[in-house]
């Protein structure tokens, strides 16, 4: 078998192998001696029909079969003669035509990866932020859950507020014309939803039942009604009721109202406040590591095979169409367009390339490998979110070998996170929970 590699740009290769005649004499005679024990043909007693007319008779089917033999048993061990790593899992292939007697060539074209030389991933110097969490924000998680499970009530002669709820019909019109779907009656609008254009909610603060006025607003640019974007409009408003929300008390009943089987509400706050720790604790090790993954991008930028960003990109989108579909939408319904969703992936996709590529060769350089024990616990994390599916969960990852391989790089990704960690200067400091969640605060 004689291989040749031409190189026809940065990261695109030509692969020509040439395989023997006598190998392919060899495997053709295999494959007429199998052929020959199951072919029919009219006239000839089954086994025993002329190796010569079955191989006129099914020269197609014969050099299909050969030629992917061929190539499954050269391709692999051509590879790793020339030291190749190709991007594209199956190659492009140019084949010549096989024939008895004739050695057969093919030529793969492929990308292969890029050479990585990681810099700067050693004495970073990073700030890690944490917070407490204190008894004000599980107060407020209640306020929260008491708002959610509160009711509107009427109260004669109050002056709308945000928050508040008003009952009202309203008439909008465009320099004097009524327009489809400006008009209503006995609607419900909660004010500061933000269910309404822009404005719109805010110009009702202060009004009361029984109460006329004119709300001015003007439809955004991209409005998904066409004939009404950018356009300004006017509604006439007739208030007839605003309704005030009122709190159910913060109690053992509230918590009964959680969810909460024992324990009242002293059980519902440690629950609210485990859980606030639980997610400050994640939050907190993301800032983290979005920090080393920052300062790893700022410090290498890689040329890339443009199929392995290609690759991403339609992988992002592959996981876009599946979180639409559990919504029970599609992208035609959205009106989005797949190739220009590919096209605002794709700068994203690069960055996860050069991540991924990055971390795998500082995991060689400073021989990391995955810890069984960690990829184990990491399993049995993931599959918790199945619940009573846990176990089948687990095993159906276990019965691939490329969902365990899968598992195994998330897990070693973390570890190539830590051992940069460790050999940076790390700066901690605290803050409060609303910071560190990027909540605005008042």
């Amino acid at each position: 078998m004689d291989v040749t590699v031409k190189e026809t740009a940065q990261f695109d290769r030509e692969l020509t192998v040439c395989i023997a005649a006598e190998q392919v004499t060899a495997l053709l005679d295999q494959e007429l001696a199998r052929l020959a024990k199951s072919a029919r043909l009219p006239g000839f007693r089954p086994g025993k029909i002329p190796k010569a007319v079955l191989e006129n008779r099914f020269h197609d089917q014969l050099s299909q079969t050969v030629v992917e033999q061929l190539i499954r048993d050269s391709y692999p061990e051509s590879l790793t003669r020339q030291g190749l790593q190709p991007v594209d899992h199956e190659p492009r292939l140019t084949l010549e035509r096989l024939k008895r007697g004739q050695p057969f060539t093919y030529t793969a074209h492929f990308q292969v990866y890029p050479q990585v030389e990681p810099k700067g991933y050693s004495g970073l110097t990073l700030t890690h932020r944490t917070a407490e969490v204190t008894a004000a924000d599980v107060d407020a998680v209640l306020l929260q859950l008491r708002t959610e499970r509160g009711r509107f009530v009427v109260e004669e002669g109050r002056q709308a507020a945000m928050g508040d709820q008003l009952l009202l019909d309203y008439d909008g019109s465009i320099d004097g014309e009524r327009f489809a779907g400006g008009q209503n009656s006995d609607h419900l609008l909660e004010l500061g939803q933000k269910r309404f254009i822009d404005t719109f909610e805010e110009q009702l603060v202060g009004c009361v039942a029984g109460e006329e006025r004119q709300v001015k607003v003007r439809f955004p640019e991209q409005y998904r009604v066409t004939e009404l974007a950018g356009k300004e409009a006017l509604f006439d408003c007739t208030v007839h009721e605003v309704r005030v929300r009122q709190l159910p008390p913060e109690d053992d009943a509230l918590a009964a109202l959680a969810g909460m089987k024992e324990g009242g509400l002293a059980e519902l706050r440690n629950e609210i406040e485990q859980t606030l720790r639980a997610q400050a604790e994640k939050e907190s090790k993301q800032q983290l590591k979005k920090a080393i993954l920052d300062q790893l991008l700022a410090a290498n930028t890689l040329d890339l095979p443009s199929r392995l960003v290609e690759r991403e990109a339609r992988n992002m989108l592959a996981q876009a169409k599946h979180e639409y579909q559990r919504q029970g939408l599609s992208l035609p319904d959205l009106g989005i367009d797949e190739a220009r969703l590919i096209d605002q992936f794709t700068e994203q996709a690069r960055e996860r390339v050069t991540l991924g590529l990055l971390l795998a060769e500082i995991a060689e350089q400073e021989k990391l490998e995955a810890d069984e024990v960690a990829v184990e616990a990491r399993l049995v994390e993931v599959s918790a979110a199945y619940g009573e599916r846990a176990s089948s969960m687990r095993k159906w990852v276990r019965e691939s070998d490329e969902r365990m391989d899968a598992l195994r790089s998330s897990v070693l990704e973390q570890q190539v996170i830590d051992w940069i960690r460790h050999h940076s200067t790390v700066t901690e400091t605290s803050c409060s929970f609303d910071e560190l969640m990027g909540k605005e605060t008042a």
